[in-house]
């Protein structure tokens, strides 16, 4: 039988092939790898506690040597680029191939920001507008992620997400909001496919005509995973936020 892989293993495999470099810059000093600022955030990410109590009661346990300050991994998580944490976010969720997925979005509030949230940012209230977090998944797996302080068209999110995910399922379901003759060609374009339920009144666009004549319902209902991945993580992490949730979508 083969033995089964530690947590602490599975992080160095995901920080390897990410190819995470050794230092995110050239400038300062270089007391700590940028690899094991890493491998720090993804373990205490996966554990799911404050960096206090990770530094306190949990690095002992898993044997981790050369641990920097508290400060220095909470500079560190916000310097760093968000190219990489969608990458170590699509490697985590594996590179297996799917059939079907989904994209949809969703809001989170960013009204019960804390008072030192807003000392931070220099306001005397809360931010009023929520952000708009867009999810590309298949299953239980989230492929890649896009979040925006500010609300736009959600076709607009299509060609990141997809160049963000390094798998493309077979067929991609999203609903209405996606409806556009040139999202069903950006999927084709990559030898793959989309499922969009037309808007009334469909005139124009060969394959949102296909969609109105020949629309498969049994297939769209697999936009499902979409809406759950969406549930799970706000009955997980709460429907607001104080801080960009960014670390917390990897688990």
């Amino acid at each position: 039988m083969k033995k089964k892989k530690s947590l602490l293993q599975k992080i160095n495999g995901l920080i390897r092939q990410a190819r995470v470099p050794t230092y995110l810059h050239r400038f300062g000093p270089k007391k700590y790898t940028s690899i094991q600022h890493t491998k720090c955030w993804l373990l205490k990410e996966k554990i799911g506690c404050s960096w206090d109590d990770f530094i306190d009661d949990h690095i002992q346990y898993y044997g981790v040597e050369k641990i920097p300050e508290v400060s220095t991994l909470k500079k560190f998580v916000k310097r760093l680029p968000f190219w990489l944490k969608n990458k170590l976010a699509s490697l985590s969720a594996g590179l297996g191939s799917a059939t079907y997925g989904a994209i949809d979005s969703t809001g989170l509030s960013r009204t019960n920001a804390s008072q030192h949230y807003l000392q931070r940012i220099d306001r005397n209230e809360p931010i009023k507008k929520s952000l708009k977090l867009s999810l590309y998944t298949t299953g239980k797996r989230i492929l890649a992620f896009r979040l925006r302080p500010e609300w736009c068209g959600d076709t607009k999110d299509v060609p990141h997400l997809t160049k963000q995910s390094l798998t493309l399922p077979l067929i991609t379901c999203m609903d209405k909001g996606y409806d556009a003759n040139w999202v069903h060609e950006h999927f084709r374009e990559q030898g793959v496919y989309s499922i969009i339920p037309v808007r009334k009144g469909c005139v124009r666009g060969i394959y949102r005509k296909e969609m109105r004549d020949y629309f498969d319902y049994a297939q769209y209902w697999e936009r499902n995973c979409g809406e759950w991945n969406n549930s799970s993580y706000k009955r997980r992490f709460g429907d607001y936020v104080i801080q960009y949730p960014l670390n917390r979508i990897l688990y």
